[in-house]
């Protein structure tokens, strides 16, 4: 085959593998470039809740929810804080199990402690299992100013002065107890728990590598990314058989 008719075969297939990850170049090229600029477009920090997403990824959307407290509002996030309305308090391991209250504190069971708060918000100590918290502790209530922690054994009174637990003899009481039940989170405060939703950055992420669409997805980048390098080759034939055409 003469010069002419290489480089017109050459680029006669540079066109159609052009032409045929075009689009997907392009796609590539944007995810990428957001991928660059993560940090600066707080990608990480954008939750999606889209209920077919959710789907797909396998993920059970849950309820956002929270404990009204004079208009105030404590919860807890996947992202294991304890929030204050918008402020972080700190550790709190889920699930946020209860939280009670009396006239000089806010108390709230998270999975293996218990965090005490001003009515202000303001954390003021915690209170864990290696201190004495019952293993199985599951909820909260309140008796004439006392904090009573709830097991699936027994109920204890809760001192927060001296961190100490003492057993409830007469459970009977018990029936005077007032719990606070949850309640759905203000959209204010609900768009920071990320515990049932997909970030915006791990969507990118899969769509750009193909995982969004499992094996077959990364395979069908693995070919697209076989091709721009057939693409790149085919240029330089190209352009090599057009310069010995030139010297010619």
């Amino acid at each position: 085959m003469d010069i002419k008719k290489s480089i017109i075969l050459n680029l006669r297939w540079h066109r159609r593998i052009g032409l045929s990850v075009f689009v997907v170049m392009i796609f590539l090229a944007i995810t990428g470039f957001a991928l660059n600029h993560s940090p600066g477009l707080n990608l990480s920090k954008i939750n999606l809740t889209n209920g077919w997403l959710l789907s797909w990824y396998g993920v059970a959307p849950q309820k956002s929810e929270g404990y009204s407290i004079a208009n105030n509002w404590v919860y807890g996030t996947g992202t294991e804080e304890l929030y204050f309305n918008d402020q972080a308090l700190g550790y709190c391991p889920p699930p946020l199990a209860s939280v009670a209250t009396t006239d000089q504190l806010i108390v709230a069971l998270c999975g293996d402690s218990l965090s005490i708060l001003t009515p202000q918000g303001l954390l003021v100590e915690t209170f864990n299992q290696v201190q004495g918290l019952p293993v199985n502790s599951t909820g909260l209530a309140t008796i004439e100013q006392t904090i009573i922690v709830l097991g699936e054994t027994g109920a204890w009174e809760f001192d927060p002065d001296l961190l100490n637990l003492n057993a409830v003899d007469d459970l009977s009481v018990l029936s005077q107890a007032t719990i606070l039940q949850p309640q759905s989170l203000p959209l204010a405060f609900s768009n920071g728990d990320t515990s049932g939703g997909i970030s915006l950055e791990t969507l990118i992420i899969d769509l750009h590598s193909g995982r969004f669409f499992g094996d077959a997805g990364v395979l069908f980048v693995d070919i697209v990314g076989l091709l721009i390098c057939l693409l790149a080759f085919t240029g330089l034939w190209a352009w090599v058989n057009h310069q010995r055409l030139r010297k010619q």
